[in-house]
């Protein structure tokens, strides 16, 4: 069994049981089964890939968001225009990571029959890592390009060298299948880092970078103008081209509006070929001699779990704050917590 370290109180619990605690807690806000389920693999495979600011902690922030009528995890996406190769969804407010499931599933339908996809998001709650639904196209055989805004919502971003913020962190997701998984998928905020990253930093109680965040403590965007000028492309693309709002000086609900595009490889070459060339790419890449005290380099996507790690039992330590908000969201929906271990 693997275990998580962190500079708090221990809190460790076995993966199995946590899993069936967030299922728990999701069918008592109105998720199905099926969904639940979906949800509590979401959350572990981030603690197991080692991004707690997008596991536990985001429970909470879920549960409460459903309790409290801003999401509704029993709704059901629907499709609102077909041109075939391009479809429009609404997601009627249920969560991002089941819309996005779903919105993925028939981009990767429509890319086997158009050999290119694009599908748009509006209206569904946030979706935590993007990289999953990458992942879902890269085991399909399909390359696949994210974008998603905030609907115009938490602008906690400052331009380079403004005093106020004016966008969201804005993430960005690709995913390129290779011959098995672990896949290669990067999923990354177009701040210098994550909000759940910059909050997870907080609440363990760690500095947080000055490179990090700028006036007021708000997010920088990575690398300058680089990261400055995909946040826009995310606006435009997740945000305007989804039907979603963009920043303004509007007070506009907190939502997500995505663009997935999709291609599929066998529309182009052989797969077999392709996915040759890029373990090729990827073990050229990694063949080198690193610095004293770096670790072996590592393709992104090498530190997702499987579905058969996930099936097994592992040790997770979480922080005090989010075992806190855990025991609050438990009396809330009168769900018996997990025991620790």
């Amino acid at each position: 069994m693997t275990e998580s370290v962190m500079p708090q109180k221990a809190n460790t619990f076995n993966s199995l049981d946590l899993s069936q605690f967030i299922s728990q807690c999701m069918r008592a806000v109105g998720a199905n089964e099926a969904d639940a389920q979906y949800m509590a693999d979401q959350l572990i495979s981030s603690e197991r890939a080692g991004h707690p600011s997008h596991g536990l902690r985001r429970l909470p922030e879920y549960v409460q968001r459903a309790l409290d009528g801003v999401s509704n995890p029993s709704a059901q996406t629907s499709i609102e225009k077909d041109a075939g190769a391009l479809v429009a969804m609404d997601a009627h407010r249920t969560c991002g990571h089941f819309a996005l499931r779903d919105a993925m599933t028939l981009a990767i339908a429509r890319a086997e029959e158009h050999g290119i996809s694009a599908v748009t998001v509006r209206d569904s709650d946030f979706a935590g890592r993007l990289a999953p639904f990458c992942e879902q196209a890269a085991e399909a055989g399909k390359v696949s390009l994210i974008f998603g805004n905030n609907n115009g919502s938490l602008q906690t971003v400052l331009p380079p060298g403004g005093l106020q913020p004016r966008l969201s962190t804005n993430p960005i997701a690709a995913g390129v299948p290779r011959a098995q998984a672990p896949h290669m998928v990067i999923d990354f905020a177009t701040s210098v880092v994550a909000s759940g990253r910059l909050q997870e930093e907080k609440d363990t109680g760690m500095t947080v970078p000055d490179e990090w965040v700028g006036a007021g403590g708000y997010h920088k965007p990575f690398g300058g103008f680089k990261g400055f000028g995909l946040s826009l492309l995310v606006e435009a693309f997740g945000g305007a081209l989804s039907g979603s709002d963009t920043v303004s000086t509007r007070q506009s609900p907190e939502a997500q509006g995505t663009l997935i595009i999709v291609i599929d490889v066998a529309a182009l070459r052989d797969p077999n070929d392709y996915t040759a060339q890029v373990e090729e790419l990827i073990n050229y890449v990694k063949d080198t001699e690193v610095e004293e005290g770096s670790k072996p380099v590592r393709a992104p996507g090498e530190n997702v779990p499987t579905p058969g790690q996930l099936a097994e039992e592992a040790l997770i330590t979480l922080n005090e704050k989010t075992w806190e908000n855990l025991q609050r969201i438990a009396a809330q929906v009168k769900v018996e917590l997990p025991r620790k271990r």
